[in-house]
């Protein structure tokens, strides 16, 4: 339960926890897309509010929700940290010729 900050997102999904995230206005501009993608993929609930906290966790834990959360953030195969430097290498190699 918190901001939709990716680390804080592929951490709770790399162990196969789904997660309640806020995203309003005052969410920021680069944290937004993680809100929809969270949605996008079924991996958790996204509420406008932290007062909405209470209803979001009884939505979590209604029957066969959870379940699916879990099934959905567990089928994520975060490869990120292993693609990063390959793509930042094709874009040096680019800029140097």
């Amino acid at each position: 339960i918190g901001k939709p900050g990716p680390g804080s997102i592929s951490e709770a999904i790399k162990m196969g926890l789904p997660v309640i995230i806020e995203r309003n206005y005052m969410t920021l501009p680069q944290e937004r897309y993680n809100a929809d993608w969270v949605r996008a993929h079924s991996v958790g609930i996204v509420v406008d509010s932290f007062r909405e906290i209470d209803s979001a966790v009884a939505e979590m834990l209604s029957p066969g929700k959870l379940s699916g959360f879990q099934t959905s953030a567990a089928s994520i195969d975060n490869r990120a940290a292993f693609e990063i430097p390959e793509i930042l290498e094709q874009i040096l190699n680019s800029r140097a010729r």
